[in-house]
């Protein structure tokens, strides 16, 4: 089995779908199966509120801490990038607890696409009135 450098990008393929990690090397074997357990958790709602098939990428950095008088915590940075067919989008979410930190990004993320998409279908299913329905009074 190879090992990974650093750089390199990690990714697993179902069907189309593609998740690709960058920065897993921080992370040890727990954290990797609860970010891959939440990954796959979401990736479905994303693809659903985009109405396409698409790819994530997930970001993810361990900030140490330098502080000596606490126990040695890292805070963790997730940022979440997806491709629509129109613009790509991007959220992010720092946390000393990794899974509040991985369900916040995709939280934001939602929201940004909740709040994209349903702006535009507002103006789709907007229907004009025509001048020549204008209801009449009734003279007396």
């Amino acid at each position: 089995m190879e090992e990974t450098t650093p750089e390199q990008e990690i990714s697993f393929e179902e069907s189309t779908e593609i998740i690709q990690y960058v920065g897993l090397h921080e992370l040890d074997d727990k954290e990797k199966d609860i970010l891959n357990k939440l990954t796959a958790e979401y990736h479905p709602k994303v693809k659903r509120l985009l109405h396409n098939n698409t790819s994530l990428t997930v970001h993810i950095k361990k900030l140490r801490n330098n502080s000596k008088n606490e126990k040695k915590q890292h805070k963790y940075s997730i940022t979440v990038k997806t491709i629509s067919p129109t613009k790509p989008f991007r959220a992010a979410s720092n946390d000393w607890n990794l899974n509040t930190a991985i369900h916040d990004a995709f939280m934001n993320l939602e929201k940004e696409l909740e709040r994209v998409y349903r702006k535009n279908d507002i103006h789709k299913n907007h229907v004009k009135f025509s001048t020549n329905n204008k209801t009449k009074k009734k003279k007396k």
